[in-house]
């Protein structure tokens, strides 16, 4: 019976998550169709990333609210709340950066393109239950009576990743990196540095 249940929480997960798929022409894509995003991995990161975790799967667009989703329209095709493609460590070579579950944890991770060869590093990690049903604060719902607050919630993924920002980007510019930003909407971020294919949290 535990097996059952367990086979059936992966199934609806994997049925709402964004695909994770070896791509046919062996590149590294972020494809976003009516709403629902699928990754493709070259061969090598695929099976990288199958090794670590084959439970591993990706939130989707629908799993965040609009309120997220506003601050990535204009960051460009390969940027999304869950995804992210870019050159982290400077060797010229397109890395990934994903943000999903399995059936116990939330997790970042990278996967760091060093020629032919894949690297997964894990970034960080959270055990947040119904993490998809968090509710997501904004100043709207701050200030709505409590017959509107129903109207107003907002529900969804409250956490995202993006390539870091400000001055912290341009820091790690000077490097040639690209840092990895961690947060929570409307609360605490962190930008992770990888450095010998380990996440340093980097601070100015």
């Amino acid at each position: 019976m535990i097996k059952l249940v367990s086979f059936s929480l992966l199934f609806a997960s994997i049925v709402q998550a964004a695909p994770i798929v070896k791509s046919a022409t062996n590149t590294l894509e972020i494809k976003l169709q009516d709403d629902n995003v699928e990754v493709q991995l070259p061969e090598t990161a695929f099976k990288a990333l199958t090794q670590w975790n084959p439970e591993f799967v990706v939130f989707n667009k629908k799993d965040y609210s609009k309120s997220i989703l506003e601050l990535f329209n204009d960051l460009g095709k390969d940027q999304m709340p869950m995804a992210f493609i870019d050159d982290l460590d400077g060797n010229e070579k397109k890395d990934i950066v994903l943000f999903g579950s399995d059936l116990k944890n939330q997790y970042v991770i990278a996967l760091l393109q060093r020629d032919k060869k894949w690297t997964l590093v894990k970034v960080a990690e959270w055990s947040i239950k119904d993490i998809k049903n968090s509710v997501i604060p904004s100043s709207t719902v701050a200030s709505a009576t409590a017959a509107d607050k129903s109207q107003t919630k907002e529900t969804g993924v409250p956490i995202y990743v993006l390539p870091a920002q400000g001055e912290q980007a341009t820091k790690l510019k000077e490097k040639k990196k690209v840092g990895i930003q961690v947060e929570t909407y409307m609360g605490n971020g962190d930008v992770y540095e990888i450095k010998n294919n380990k996440p340093v949290k980097f601070t100015l």
